[in-house]
């Protein structure tokens, strides 16, 4: 008796829970579902907390219908699941929603009642005729012009992390403010960002050991031993892009296996017949592992694979070289890496522990790659091949442990010690003690400014013209005289990095096509550690200057005296300046600030080239500033020197 009343109890409890339309405590959400076209099964509400846990309610459909509700406190990403087959992104908020899903048709599904999916949809819903690439970017830039908002971290999540390696996903995490950072996905991301530095260029590779196609269990470093590169490959039979890349491993086996190179395979097969067949069809004459677990194959989460064919190459260290290189691009690297010829860089800096070593070449037409490896005992090592001379720059991990110089193919060698970073020694670079010699002269000089234009007059051909514009003249010469000496530079000096980038710089001045733009708003802190928005600051203002700086910045600190000025003769008209600094050292910021006198707002994240106005700006040098109206529009950029000051009188004048 007492077992059937305590049921009965139950029964009730339920056919209360399952009919009740309101919260009868506190405010919470009523979610009334209907679906066509299904009569019966089950959907199921994850919900994603934000302090990082799930939820997962189920209601089974009846008569075509499903309800779910509870209270909450907070706004609430959730995901709805139709019989475990189809997902809707919804916001759970205190209100009623109702939610009309059409089984055979999904696109006629409506749900009505929360603000928060409304505007979710028209964020993230691709715009009409818009294909995949420009959705990706359209929600990228509103992730960057939208830093606190709620749905950044679940736009990152849902749209874009798969694709982007552990320095995007870093810079871009960085630029996030509150609320944006106190949400699941936000916690999870951060996670996502700790695997993808472990598999990032440089890092160690995971290791793993699976059985191979004949049942014998394979070793990846065991494997690796007596070889010099080993390509990870990740494929399966049934993947069709796989296949058509078979043949072109084929080749590079073939071609550089002799010179030490081999590849291991590893299979997100679920059928070992399929597999076994594949690998004889496509002439796959090398180790083939897997443990038949499809995604769920240990390798591929270690390595974070979503998506087939992909690849690691890593050394005979087991270090990553390279990521995804395909086809031509792999015979390439392959012929790159397998020859003699080529450069190597071997440093030794005193002091400095254990850590990551950025090497970035700038190459031709603009062209950029970087490379990582790993500093211990304050000793790193590079080795590459390049096809003509170019500015490599290191990045030590410590503070101000970035510097550059020219290089070819040499055998360069890197010393210094921590605490006098300022004096690394850089031997074994022909060009690079050519291009020192032109400074360390033209500095010796009664004036080193006409010196330095009389060199790239004479010798516009050279591959440190593009250089010595860019770092030392450009910030003093007006805008036809930098045309003007640009315009001689020829030969080596267009093959450089740097020509490309004064080639942009100038176009930007001719055909002024972003002046009347909007400038791009962004946050950060003043040396007191109180936020700045760059919106807010220019109000009440007839101009501002954004000035990008560094306390580094040899070019930006000599251009503070004509920003003092500016502001002296301009301040009491309505014209302001807002100082936007690259800086890393908080303490050397703070005394350049000082030492020139600076005395309007100073901001900065502290994080130099990962800046988030360096990605919102796009800058590749500073000094840079823009002059913004008090509505925000662009009206002149790069003003330096006295052209700032004559910019200024002609638009007060007006």
């Amino acid at each position: 008796m007492i077992k059937k009343l305590i049921s009965l109890v139950f029964a009730v409890l339920f056919t209360f829970v399952a009919f009740s339309q309101t919260i009868p405590f506190g405010k919470g959400y009523v979610i009334n579902g209907e679906i066509q076209n299904t009569k019966e099964g089950f959907v199921t509400l994850r919900s994603y907390f934000r302090d990082g846990n799930e939820r997962v309610d189920t209601a089974y459909i009846e008569k075509g219908k499903f309800t779910f509700r509870s209270p909450i406190k907070e706004v609430i990403p959730a995901l709805l699941t139709i019989n475990g087959l189809r997902d809707f992104r919804i916001y759970l908020e205190p209100t009623d929603y109702e939610i009309k899903i059409d089984a055979k048709q999904t696109s006629k599904t409506t749900i009505k009642g929360s603000k928060w999916t409304d505007e979710w949809n028209k964020v993230t819903t691709p715009l009409e005729k818009e294909d995949f690439d420009v959705h990706q970017r359209r929600l990228e830039n509103w992730v960057i012009n939208n830093p606190n908002h709620l749905f950044c971290s679940d736009i990152i999540s849902s749209y874009l992390a798969y694709r982007w390696d552990y320095e995007e996903l870093f810079k871009t995490l960085n630029t996030l403010l509150k609320p944006a950072t106190q949400t699941y996905h936000y916690l999870k991301l951060r996670d996502r960002e700790k695997t993808l530095q472990s598999i990032a260029i440089g890092q160690q590779a995971p290791d793993f050991t699976l059985n191979n196609i004949n049942g014998k269990s394979t070793n990846l470093y065991r494997y690796i031993k007596g070889k010099r590169f080993i390509l990870i490959d990740f494929w399966a039979s049934w993947c069709r892009p796989c296949r058509e890349e078979n043949p072109n491993l084929v080749v590079a086996h073939t071609k550089f296996n002799s010179k030490g190179f081999d590849i291991i395979g590893v299979s997100l097969d679920v059928d070992q017949n399929m597999w076994k067949e594949a690998v004889k069809t496509d002439n796959l004459n090398w180790e083939q592992v897997s443990d038949l677990k499809l995604w769920d194959s240990e390798p591929a989460k270690e390595y974070l694979i979503s998506a087939i064919p992909f690849n690691v190459l890593i050394n005979d260290k087991g270090i990553i070289i390279a990521k995804n290189i395909k086809g031509e691009d792999l015979i390439n690297k392959l012929e790159e890496l397998t020859s003699t010829y080529g450069y190597s860089i071997e440093g030794n800096i005193a002091g400095i522990s254990d850590g990551n070593v950025k090497l970035n070449l700038l190459l031709e037409k603009g062209e950029k790659k970087t490379f990582n490896t790993k500093m211990r005992d304050g000793k790193f090592e590079f080795k590459g091949v390049v096809d003509f001379v170019c500015v490599a720059q290191i990045e030590l991990p410590t503070k101000n442990g970035d510097f550059s110089f020219f290089m070819e193919n040499d055998k360069i060698k890197i010393t210094g010690a921590k605490e006098e970073l300022e004096h690394i020694l850089v031997t074994g670079s022909p060009k690079n003690d050519i291009y020192a010699n032109i400074i360390n002269n033209c500095n010796a000089s009664s004036n080193p400014l006409q010196c330095l234009m009389n060199d790239v007059s004479k010798n516009p051909t050279t591959f440190y013209a593009p250089l010595l514009i860019s770092n030392y003249l450009a910030p003093y010469l007006k805008d036809n005289e930098l045309r003007e000496i640009f315009s001689l530079l020829n030969n080596d000096a267009k093959r450089m990095y740097q020509y490309k980038l004064l080639q942009d710089f100038i176009k930007e001045i001719e055909n002024k096509e972003k002046i009347g733009e909007k400038f791009i708003d962004f946050t950060l802190p003043n040396t007191n550690g109180i936020d700045i928005k760059a919106s807010e600051y220019i109000k009440g203002k007839k101009y501002v200057l954004i000035d990008f700086w560094a306390s580094w910045c040899a070019p930006c600190r000599n251009e503070s005296k004509f920003l003092v000025q500016a502001h002296n003769k301009f301040n009491a008209k309505g014209f302001d300046i807002l100082g936007v600094s690259l800086d890393k050292d908080k303490n050397k910021w703070i005394k350049g600030i000082s030492d020139d006198g600076l005395v309007w707002e100073n901001v900065s994240d502290l994080l130099q080239w990962n800046s988030i106005v360096v990605k919102l700006y796009k800058l590749e040098s500073i000094p840079q500033n823009i002059l913004v109206d008090k509505d925000g529009n662009i009206v002149a950029r790069n003003l330096r020197g006295e052209n700032l000051i004559n910019t200024l009188n002609d638009f007060f004048a007006q």
